[in-house]
């Protein structure tokens, strides 16, 4: 979990105010939407198209896989968005970017289910970070088929005393946690009295149960456990996700040019729009990427970080996003002394706001250490008017 965005997930999830951590911080700053194109390392928030429109029931079975023999797969290697049972996809291999930060110290189990009358396929399993074993073991998956195209992640795993389960994220329309070993069974209570089964399953090594259940993205939900007699026994409040917004149809500023692979398959540009909220919103120029600022980009912080994202494979990461008309520069120093960065430039007239955006050779950022960078904003005098330490609570 060492590239930028994980470390930014990671710095969010020590400021959330959920015990113990709240698993959609960094949903909650930034809304990111991927067409199914390609693979990404983690697209953990990814919303395929089709697993949003509607909920769907799981049909799930769960094979158990070795902890460290089954990992033969081709990395780079993705399901078909029209994979079936008889095209089950390889679990994730050692050239997994979660299998390398976070290695198996359980079996990994895989899950199958039906989504959008598509089958995908779900590998879970539980690992310690490398980079910092004292969080502890965290729960971690990989989705592929019916458009997920191998996106995953991980999270916590901790159960708070006195609580049945937690939430560790999921990705897409697919919400996952641990639960106590009492739970057998899970459900997504939604709006207008609709339900979503789910699973609840267990596997060598886990230190508890995890469940899995897909709905809608922008649903709110129950989450309901019972026992073996049917008695609920515990739920987790879950708050949906607002739909996001279409593309304007004008006021765009081309932000960068970036080269095959780096953002999307093919060659592009970014594009950056004011949204009528005020929040701040990217696409790519063919659409197949976009993400937009939770809050409105006027307020705090002064420096919005919006890029950051790796592309499996990508040689480069592009980091961009907004800054405040007092932020002339915005620089990224990584903890060996190196600094990559640029200076900003002026966007929408009379929006105080200005635009950045540059690249950093992703082996530098994998061989990083979480928490040792920092993202600095400076003004036209030179001064540090803002920083960010990647990967920690400051």
């Amino acid at each position: 979990m060492n590239d930028v965005e994980d470390r930014l997930r990671e710095a969010l999830r020590e400021r959330a105010t959920h015990s113990p951590v709240d698993p959609d911080a960094w949903e909650q700053t930034v809304a990111r939407v991927r067409r199914p194109v390609r693979a990404r390392i983690w697209s953990r928030f990814t919303v395929p198209v089709a697993a949003a429109a509607a909920v769907v029931a799981i049909i799930a079975g769960a094979t158990v896989l070795t902890g460290h023999g089954g990992l033969g797969a081709d990395p780079g290697r993705s399901a078909p968005a029209s994979a079936s049972a008889s095209a089950t996809p390889a679990p994730p291999g050692p050239g997994n970017y979660l299998i390398q930060q976070n290695p198996p110290v359980s079996a990994i189990v895989r899950v199958k289910m039906k989504i959008g009358g598509q089958t995908t396929w779900t590998f879970v399993w539980f690992g310690y970070l490398k980079s910092d074993r004292s969080q502890g073991p965290n729960l971690c998956s990989v989705t592929d088929g019916g458009g997920f195209y191998g996106s995953g992640g991980c999270g916590i795993t901790q159960i708070p005393v006195h609580q049945v389960a937690v939430s560790s994220g999921g990705t897409g329309s697919i919400r996952m946690g641990v639960s106590i070993r009492q739970v057998t069974s899970v459900t997504a209570q939604l709006p207008g009295g609709r339900s979503a089964a789910g699973v609840v399953l267990s596997g060598r090594g886990f230190p508890g149960k995890v469940w899995l259940v897909n709905y809608p993205s922008a649903d709110n939900a129950r989450i309901v456990f019972r026992d073996a007699s049917g008695t609920e026994i515990g739920y987790l409040t879950q708050t949906g996700n607002p739909p996001f917004p279409s593309r304007p149809g004008s006021g765009g500023i081309t932000v960068f040019h970036y080269p095959a692979g780096v953002v999307d398959a093919k060659p592009g540009w970014m594009t950056a729009y004011l949204l009528r909220d005020g929040r701040v919103g990217f696409w790519s120029s063919d659409n197949a990427d976009s993400v937009i600022s939770s809050k409105p980009a006027s307020g705090p912080p002064a420096v919005g970080l919006l890029g950051g994202d790796y592309l499996r494979g990508s040689p480069l990461v592009e980091f961009y996003g907004y800054a405040h008309e007092n932020v002339t520069q915005v620089v990224l120093r990584l903890a060996d002394g190196k600094q990559f960065g640029a200076r900003t430039f002026a966007a929408w007239k009379r929006s105080g706001l200005r635009l950045w955006a540059f690249s950093v050779p992703t082996d530098l950022l994998i061989r990083a250490k979480p928490g040792q960078d920092v993202l600095l904003g400076y003004d036209a005098a030179g001064q540090v008017v803002w920083q960010m330490r990647l990967g920690s609570a400051g």
